[in-house]
């Protein structure tokens, strides 16, 4: 297992950074197990961030040990959950039928960067969904997304016919309904298993943000990459703590940790994939790739044949206690259209 540590060690700084010579907190050592390697952008960039506006936040009273397991992603949760890792960033279509609301912002239709959609999540989440608790055993410290979803391909799109049979890993949640709506063959398989899926002519394309395409070395497979004006798809995620070291923790440093989570941490997080996103575009860009939308008249046609998902979001999300997921979800992009406009 490869780790490092970050910190910003202050051995004579009380709490949030009290006086010298005070008697130091002594710092509270938190476990944080990640995937995708360190080349990813959330390992490279979005963590080490995070992490060191959390020490610092803290004055030193908060270390974090981030390590990458070798273990099947989606096995992180339960993981957290159980005291084996303190902390970890989860997908939520990685454990199908666990958590239903957060698909909300993974419909097709909604429309942002991954700066914008975190923190509209994160929003929606904070007001309309905590109360409901999916997250059993957790302390949840914010939610965010990747950036627009696409569908990337071994060979061209130019027709509807041409999903049918295709194999397309899937990240699960919304990305399993669009590939059933499209006719595709869904491969269900985390994004550290995309590589060898496509290498070995398992999947005939996969279900990603553009950012993927080079963190995972996928551009010499997949040489077509087709987005969906209006949005397609995104995929969601958590960053949750074992709700027992949440709770040891003393109230300075997880006033601290508050101080750096929700919605900063949304909002950081969806930058890193949007900044990884423009790295991606650029690097695609000098290759023989092709990165564009659906022609006109097949991006109305995958919309025909989307429109059922949406319904059946806001029936699952009613039998799960909510109201008016309708009225919610229209907020949501009510919320997204706002922060797009920079009001």
């Amino acid at each position: 297992m490869r780790k490092f540590v970050l910190s910003i060690a202050a051995t004579a700084v009380v709490g949030f950074g009290g006086p010298l010579g005070a008697v130091a907190e002594a710092p509270a050592i938190i476990k944080l197990e990640t995937y995708a390697g360190p080349r990813h952008a959330m390992n490279a960039f979005g963590w080490p961030e995070w992490i060191k506006q959390a020490e610092a936040a803290s004055g030193g009273a908060l270390k974090f040990d981030m390590s990458y397991p070798p273990i099947d992603p989606r096995a992180l949760y339960d993981r957290v959950r159980n005291g084996i890792a303190d902390m970890a960033w989860i997908t939520h279509g990685y454990t199908t039928g666990r958590f239903v609301l957060p698909e909300i912002i993974e419909l097709p239709g909604n429309d942002g960067n991954a700066s914008v959609m975190s923190r509209a999540l994160w929003h929606v989440h904070t007001k309309h969904f905590a109360k409901f608790g999916e997250y059993k055993g957790v302390h949840v410290m914010t939610l965010f997304t990747h950036g627009p979803g696409m569908i990337h391909s071994r060979k061209p799109i130019n027709a509807l016919g041409d999903f049918t049979g295709l194999k397309i890993r899937s990240g699960g949640g919304v990305q399993s309904q669009i590939a059933s709506h499209l006719g595709i063959v869904t491969v269900s398989a985390p994004a550290t298993k995309a590589h060898e899926l496509l290498s070995q002519g398992v999947a005939d394309g996969v279900f990603f943000s553009l950012e993927t395409i080079t963190s995972f070395n996928l551009g010499d497979i997949v040489k077509y990459s087709y987005s969906m004006p209006g949005g397609l798809f995104t995929a969601s995620f958590a960053v949750i703590m074992n709700k027992r070291k949440y709770d040891s923790l003393s109230p300075a440093q997880r006033a601290a940790l508050e101080k750096v989570s929700g919605e900063p941490m949304a909002a950081l997080m969806g930058k890193t994939w949007d900044d990884a996103d423009k790295v991606s575009a650029a690097a695609l860009a000098k290759s023989n790739n092709t990165v564009a939308p659906f022609a006109p008249a097949l991006a109305d046609e995958i919309r025909k044949k989307l429109v059922d998902i949406e319904a059946d979001w806001i029936k699952r999300a009613k039998a799960e206690g909510l109201a008016d997921p309708a009225a919610v979800l229209k907020e949501m992009r009510d919320d997204i259209a706002k922060m797009k406009k920079g009001s």
